[in-house]
C-alpha cells in the first residue's frame, strides 16, 4: 500500500528522531518508510505469540509494548526498539507475545521488505544483527 505524502513526511520525522536513524539521509530514511507499512496499535493489542510463525517484524515508532516469555513480562520496549526479526531471520517460531501497554505507532515489514531493508540498507543491517546476537545471548541466559 502507497504511503500518502503527509503521512510518509511524517514517519520520515520519526525515524529521524530514533538514535539508531538519525545519522541517516532523507533520502535513506524515505526509503525505510516506503519499506514498512505503516500499523496502529491499540492498548492491548497482541502484536505477536509467541510459538507462532513470524511473517513480519515491527519498528516502534510511539508508544510501549511488553514483551512476554511463558506468561512472565521480560521487558518493556518503546520508540526505536525492533521486535520480531529473529523469527524472521531464523525461520524459527516467535521466542515471545508482544503486547500493547499503550497506543503504538509502529512500522511493519513483511519478509520481503525486511530481506530489502537487510539487503539494501547496511547500517540498520547492522543493527539488526546485533541485537540478534544479544537476543540470543539472553535467551541462552535464560
Amino acid at each position: 500500500m502507497a504511503l500518502k505524502k503527509g503521512e510518509l513526511a511524517a514517519i520520515v520525522e520519526d525515524l529521524r528522531h530514533i538514535a539508531l536513524f538519525a545519522s541517516m539521509s532523507n533520502a535513506d530514511l524515505t526509503k525505510l518508510a516506503k519499506l514498512g507499512e505503516p500499523v496502529d496499535a491499540i492498548e492491548g493489542a497482541v502484536l505477536m505469540d509467541q510459538g507462532d510463525v513470524g511473517v513480519e517484524c515491527f519498528l516502534v515508532l510511539e508508544g510501549e509494548a511488553s514483551v512476554v516469555i511463558g506468561g512472565a513480562q521480560v521487558v518493556t520496549i518503546g520508540a526505536g526498539s525492533v521486535v520480531g526479526e529473529m523469527a524472521l531471520v531464523g525461520h524459527k517460531p516467535r521466542n515471545a507475545s508482544v503486547i500493547a501497554r499503550t497506543p503504538m505507532r509502529l512500522l511493519s515489514f513483511n519478509i520481503v521488505a525486511f530481506r530489502r531493508l537487510l539487503d539494501e540498507m547496511p547500517q540498520a543491517r547492522d543493527h539488526i544483527y546485533l541485537l540478534l546476537r544479544e537476543r540470543a545471548a539472553e535467551n541462552q541466559a535464560r
